[in-house]
């Protein structure tokens, strides 16, 4: 058996409120590169559903940026490293790690040799650092700053300057090489969020808290004018990013008021202003960063959705959406479309509209999600578009034809542990947190069982309406549902399947009910024949922490299993010491997977990305 990465579906920008975020793009305006969890994520820029990930930093990532030649990326993280690593090859091998400053990395420029960096941010004893990109040598002092610095930004041709910007309300321009200290620029009155330079470097511009703009002579840093001074129609909001259109006419601005504007440089005007979000006044939809990279231009929401915008359109004419927060919960919807849907412990849900083992992208569900952490969710195995989703604040929610029906959801006694689905999603059992099993029918949630005898911890309902619940003291119990469709009957005793020793966290049927898989807290998972409780095979027990999801395949002949330790593992039934091991898939946790068809498994976890892997099962 092997496995290859089919497709990567990568989470969108980390934002925070009232901070900046850093987007760029390579030369060619192809590729554009931006900052999630630990990772670094490149996207294309035609099409943002082909992307990819690099993973080489131990701490949370703050900004990323292309080197001029296209050769290279400088990622900067939490920590003040800034590590510097090859775009070619699929290994990405690191050319250096530097350590320029003792906190956040806020933004980091190239200078047009693709050979000094300059990187700033926040730290104890200076705010940035210019250095060599390969031997970390320095090359320059960032001083004149009393608080953190925002961003920076360095002149690509003779003579060499630079030019930062800063919380403490001041830019601090440098001639170079070595850079130095040359002038203090004190016009902006608040937080100095953004600097950038003009494509021909003759100016740079500034924008900031006090809403804004100034531009500067790009040589000798001297102020030329404010921007657009008397405009009737001004940024009623913090500037936080500013970009050059490619021939340097224009500038495009994105502000916390929602909007992003157009403005002619020359003409000293503002163009056109663009409306996010349909003006309502949600945080959310507040633009905290932007690019303009040939023909596209890109403003970042804080909600994470990177919209596409047009000068001639006021409102996006693109909007691509993801997980900024890592995903809880998954299941695939039979469809038609099968879908697969995807929730955060923020409570957004996306739906992925899958179309031979890939998609075209995510779509929000529309709805009341709740807002809070969704901790499971399940599918109606025998088609249709319903799922059901357990969220912490004692709900259970419903979603119906890509939407979540308000109407439907149950309010229960306590938060879901673990859900499960009938075939036909008329009916749902949870476990919940108080350690009671409740089944929901109809818009009502009624007590399961009295009496357990155990803390149920997971369940699962096979397609012929068989219940299994499996509890913290290593056991499995099967249930059928009773003729009122709200109680459960115990079809047997409890069972002790051997192989077990931790308490069980989630159980999955096979698609013809036949077997019943269950994982537990120890990373262990026991097949067993559900009808009888015999024992198929103990051996599936390669993870090294919890088993949080188990998949089969749809002739049942393997499954797919994530966990804690960040792996996803396929298994063989009939030969259980054959297996593929996908080590890191997600790390950090894997919380979904599921077979989309027979060679292709689908995973989801704490990174906020969903991957395909194709499966070369062994004969």
């Amino acid at each position: 058996m092997s496995f290859v990465q089919k497709e990567y579906f990568a989470p969108a920008p980390a934002t925070t409120r009232g901070q900046p975020v850093r987007l760029s793009a390579d030369a060619k305006g192809e590729h554009f590169v931006y900052a999630n969890g630990r990772a670094v994520v490149v996207r294309s820029l035609a099409s943002p559903d082909k992307a990819w990930e690099y993973r080489g930093h131990t701490a949370a990532t703050t900004v990323a940026r292309m080197s001029p030649s296209g050769y290279y990326i400088a990622s900067g993280d939490v920590s003040g490293k800034v590590r510097v690593w090859d775009v070619v090859g699929e290994e990405h091998l690191a050319k250096g790690e530097h350590q320029p400053l003792g906190a956040r990395i806020n933004d980091i420029a190239w200078d047009a040799d693709s050979q000094r960096i300059l990187a700033v941010g926040d730290g104890k004893e200076q705010f940035g650092h210019v250095f060599m990109y390969d031997s970390g040598n320095s090359v320059g002092t960032v001083m004149g700053h009393s608080k953190a610095a925002n961003a920076c930004a360095m002149r690509q041709r003779r003579p060499l300057r630079a030019v930062t910007c800063s919380d403490d309300g001041t830019c601090v321009f440098y001639h170079g090489a070595p850079y130095k200290f040359a002038a203090a620029l004190r016009e902006h009155t608040g937080f100095v969020h953004d600097v950038r330079y003009a494509p021909d470097d003759e100016h740079f511009v500034t924008v900031g808290a006090d809403r804004r703009i100034f531009l500067y002579d790009g040589k000798t840093g001297a102020l030329v004018r404010q921007v657009a001074a008397g405009c009737s129609d001004p940024h009623r909001g913090s500037i936080f990013a500013v970009a050059w259109s490619p021939d340097g006419k224009y500038l495009v601005t994105s502000s916390g008021d929602r909007t992003c504007k157009f403005w002619d440089v020359a003409g000293d005007a503002l163009v056109a202003t663009v409306v996010v979000g349909g003006g309502g006044a949600e945080p959310e939809h507040q633009q905290v960063g932007n690019l303009w990279a040939g023909d596209y231009i890109v403003s970042l929401s804080l909600s994470g959705a990177v919209n596409y915008l047009r000068m001639d359109s006021a409102a996006p004419v693109r909007v691509v959406v993801g997980h900024q927060k890592p995903i809880t919960a998954a299941a695939l919807a039979a469809g038609p479309p099968r879908t697969l849907y995807t929730a955060s412990y923020d409570g957004r849900v996306c739906a992925w509209a899958l179309g031979g083992g890939s998609s075209s992208g995510a779509a929000l569900v529309a709805g009341p999600t709740g807002d809070t952490r969704v901790e499971d969710a399940a599918a109606a195995a025998g088609g249709g578009d319903v799922v059901a989703l357990g969220s912490l604040d004692d709900a259970l929610r419903f979603v119906r034809g890509g939407a979540v029906d308000g109407g439907a959801t149950v309010g229960l006694a306590a938060a879901p542990r673990s859900v499960a689905l009938t075939a036909d999603g008329a009916t749902a059992v949870a476990v919940l947190q108080d350690d009671s099993v409740v089944v929901v029918r109809g818009g009502r949630a009624a007590a399961a069982a009295a009496g357990l005898g155990g803390a149920p911890r997971a369940v699962a309902v096979a397609a012929d309406g068989a219940v299994a619940l499996g509890f913290q003291d290593c056991t499995v119990q099967m249930f059928t549902l009773a003729a009122d469709g709200a109680t459960l009957a115990p079809a047997g005793p409890a069972r002790a399947p051997e192989g077990h020793s931790r308490e069980i966290t989630t159980l999955a049927f096979s698609p013809d009910g036949a077997l019943l898989a269950s994982g537990d807290v120890g990373g262990k998972i026991v097949v067993t024949r559900a009808a009888s409780g015999e024992v198929v095979t103990t051996r599936w027990g390669s993870h090294t922490a919890r088993i949080f999801t188990i998949g089969w395949s749809p002739d049942g002949a393997h499954a797919a299993s994530g966990s804690l330790d960040g792996s996803v593992i396929v298994w063989s039934v009939a030969t259980p010491q054959r297996k593929i091991v996908i080590r890191g898939a997600h790390p950090d946790g894997v919380a979904h997977v599921c077979y989309i068809d027979a060679e292709t498994v689908a995973s989801a976890g704490a990174d906020g990305a969903v991957k395909m892997w194709t499966i070369r099962h062994h004969v």
